[in-house]
C-alpha cells in the first residue's frame, strides 16, 4: 500500500492539491474505465490511499455506509489504513514549545521522540510529567489544518457535481460531505477531543469495565493533547494474534489473567452503557482504539469522533433495540423508519415490506443457536442498510454514528469470540438498566427535585387558570373545577398511601432496596404537599 505524508501538497495551496486530485483520478479511475477495465472499487481504494490524509478518512467513514454504496466498495474501504510517515523530532519540538510556551525539557521529565503512533492529523509520543506521571502527548502535524481544509473544499465541489449528475441515483453527496467536514474540522481542535474524553471519563467514573484517560488541561491546546497513559494490551494486537493463530501470544495473554470472551463482553457492555444510558458514546471503537487493562477493563483512546444523542433519540434507539431483541419485528421496523428520510422515488410501503422481511428472518434465526445468530447478524446488518440504499432513503447522521459504533464494536467482538451471544447480553443489559433507572428515580435527591418541580408546576397552572377571572364565567368555573379535582385526587392519594402504610408497617418488605414503608411515606408526603399547594 502506498502512503504519502500529509502536507506534501500544502505549499501549493488549493490549486496544487486540485491538480494532484485530478491526476490521481485520471490515473486510477478515468483511464482504466476508458480502457474497459473492471475493479472500480479496488481502484477507488487505491486512489484514496495515493491521496492520503483526509481522503483516507473519507473512505474509512464510508466503509460502513452500506446504505450509500454497494457492498464491494464498502468492503474495499474496510482495508484502508491511516498509515503515514511520522514527522521529525525538530518539528515536534517546535509545535510543543510554541503551543505550551516552555522548553520541552522544562515541560516534561522525559519525552520519547519516537512516536508510538502516527496518523494523518497527528502523532502520539510517550512522556512523563515533572511529577513522574506517565502521559501520552498527541502533537498535531504542521500544516495539516490548511491541507484538510483544501481537501474539504474539493470534496464539497465534487459533491455538487455528483448531486447534479443526471444519472446519479442519490442527491445526498452534499449532506454526506457536510457531516464528514463537521467532525473532521472538530478533530483539528484538540480541545474538543479533550472535552469528549472528559465527558466519557465522568460518565464511567464508577464503572469497573470502562476506563477513559484523565486530561491534563495545562498541557493541552488546540494542537497539543496530553492524556493519562493507559498501560495495557492493544485489542488490535489480540485480534492479530487470533487471526494468525499465535499460541505463544495467546498463552501469555491467558497467563496474565486475560480472557478474550470476557474482553468481548466488556466491550459490548461499555458500548451499550454509553449509548443507551448516557447518549454520549465513542463512535470509533476500532481495535486500535481499545486497550485491555487489569481485570479486562477496557481503556479508550482517540476521542476525535463521538456520538451525541438527545433524550428523545436515545429513547427511540433504545426502543428499537429492545424490540429487535425481544422479537417484535413490526415495532422495531416502525422505530427504525423514524431515522430514515424517503426521497421522491421511495415507495414507503415496499420499503417497509422489504425491511420487515429482513427483520423477520433475523428474529427467526435469533431463536436458534448462538453460532447461527452470529451469522444472521452479519447478514442482517448489511442487508438492512442495503435495503435503505435500494429504496433511496437517507439515514440520519445520529443513526449513522450509532450504527458505525455498533457495527465496529460487533466486528471486534466477533473476532474475539465467534460464538458471542449478542442478544443475550443486550437483554441482560436492558434488564439491569431498568432496575438502575428505577432505583435512581426513587433516590431522595430525585424525589426532592420532583417535589420541587411539582410545586411550581401546580402553582403556575392554577395561578394561570384563576388569573382568567376577567374571562367569561365558564373559564373561571373550569379553573375552580380543576382546583377541586386536584384537591380531591390529593385527598384520595393520601388515604391510599395511608392504607398502604398501615398494611406494611408490621410486615415490612422492600422493592429495589427501598422499604415499602419509606415508599408509602414519600408518596403520602408528596400527596400532602400537592394538597397544600392547591389550597393556597
Amino acid at each position: 500500500m502506498k502512503t504519502r505524508a500529509p502536507g506534501s501538497g500544502e505549499s501549493g495551496g488549493l490549486w496544487r492539491r486540485s491538480l494532484q486530485v485530478a491526476r490521481v483520478a485520471i490515473r486510477y479511475l478515468l483511464w482504466p474505465r476508458l480502457r474497459g477495465r473492471g475493479g472500480g472499487a479496488q481502484r477507488l481504494r487505491e486512489a484514496l490511499e495515493e491521496l492520503g490524509g483526509t481522503w483516507i478518512k473519507l473512505g474509512q467513514a464510508l466503509a460502513l455506509r452500506f446504505d450509500l454504496l454497494p457492498a464491494d466498495y464498502c468492503l474495499q474501504f474496510f482495508q484502508l489504513l491511516n498509515q503515514v510517515r511520522p514527522f521529525p523530532a525538530d518539528q515536534v519540538r517546535t509545535v510543543l514549545e510554541r503551543e505550551l510556551g516552555k522548553p520541552v525539557e522544562t515541560l516534561f521529565r522525559t519525552f520519547d521522540w519516537d512516536p508510538v503512533a502516527a496518523a494523518s492529523i497527528g502523532q502520539v509520543h510517550r512522556a512523563e510529567l515533572p511529577d513522574g506521571t506517565p502521559v501520552a502527548v498527541k502533537v498535531q502535524r504542521p500544516g495539516i489544518s490548511s491541507l484538510v481544509r483544501s481537501d474539504l473544499k474539493l470534496m464539497r465541489q465534487l459533491a455538487l457535481l455528483i448531486d447534479a449528475w443526471p444519472s446519479s441515483r442519490y442527491a445526498r453527496a452534499r449532506d454526506l460531505v457536510r457531516e464528514f467536514a463537521r467532525w473532521t474540522e472538530e478533530e483539528l481542535d484538540y480541545r474538543i477531543e479533550a472535552r469528549h474524553a472528559s465527558v466519557l471519563r465522568r460518565n464511567a467514573a464508577d464503572d469497573p469495565f470502562e476506563r477513559n484517560p484523565r486530561v491534563f488541561p495545562a498541557y493541552t491546546t488546540s494542537r497539543v493533547l496530553t492524556l493519562e497513559y493507559l498501560a495495557g494490551i492493544s485489542v488490535i494486537d489480540i485480534v492479530a494474534a487470533l487471526r494468525r493463530g499465535d499460541p505463544a501470544f495467546l498463552e501469555r495473554l491467558a497467563a496474565e489473567g486475560h480472557d478474550t470472551r470476557r474482553i468481548a463482553s466488556h466491550i459490548v457492555w461499555n458500548a451499550l452503557n454509553q449509548i443507551y444510558r448516557f447518549g454520549f458514546f465513542h463512535a470509533d471503537p476500532h481495535p486500535a482504539n481499545l486497550i485491555v487493562l487489569d481485570g479486562d477493563a477496557i481503556g479508550y483512546v482517540d476521542f476525535g469522533i463521538v456520538g451525541k444523542l438527545d433524550g428523545e433519540t436515545t429513547d427511540s434507539l433504545r426502543y428499537f433495540a429492545q424490540s429487535l431483541f425481544a422479537g417484535h419485528a413490526g415495532r422495531a421496523i416502525d422505530e427504525f423508519l423514524q431515522f430514515l428520510t424517503p426521497s421522491r422515488r421511495t415507495d414507503l410501503a415496499a420499503a417497509r415490506r422489504d425491511l420487515m422481511e429482513a427483520m423477520k428472518s433475523y428474529v427467526e434465526s435469533a431463536r436458534v443457536s448462538p453460532q447461527e445468530l452470529v451469522h444472521s447478524e452479519e447478514i442482517f446488518e448489511i442487508e438492512m442498510l442495503s435495503l435503505v440504499r435500494k429504496h433511496r432513503m437517507a439515514l440520519s447522521p445520529d443513526a449513522a454514528r450509532y450504527l458505525k459504533a455498533v457495527l465496529t464494536a460487533e466486528a471486534t467482538v466477533k473476532e474475539l469470540d465467534p460464538n458471542f451471544d449478542l442478544a443475550e447480553h443486550e437483554n441482560r443489559f436492558f434488564g439491569r438498566l431498568m432496575l438502575l433507572e428505577t432505583r435512581e428515580s426513587l433516590s431522595p435527591r430525585r424525589i426532592a427535585q420532583w417535589l420541587l418541580d411539582a410545586r411550581f408546576r401546580v402553582r403556575n397552572v392554577l395561578s394561570s387558570l384563576e388569573g382568567l377571572r376577567s374571562a367569561p364565567g365558564h373559564v373561571v368555573s373550569v379553573a375552580r373545577d380543576v382546583r377541586r379535582r386536584v384537591q380531591t385526587i390529593s385527598l384520595l392519594a393520601i388515604l391510599g398511601w395511608g392504607t398502604v402504610l398501615a398494611m406494611t408497617w408490621a410486615g415490612g418488605g422492600e422493592i429495589l432496596g427501598f422499604s415499602f414503608r419509606s415508599i408509602a411515606l414519600v408518596g403520602a408526603a408528596a400527596s400532602l404537599l400537592l394538597l397544600i399547594f392547591s389550597l393556597r
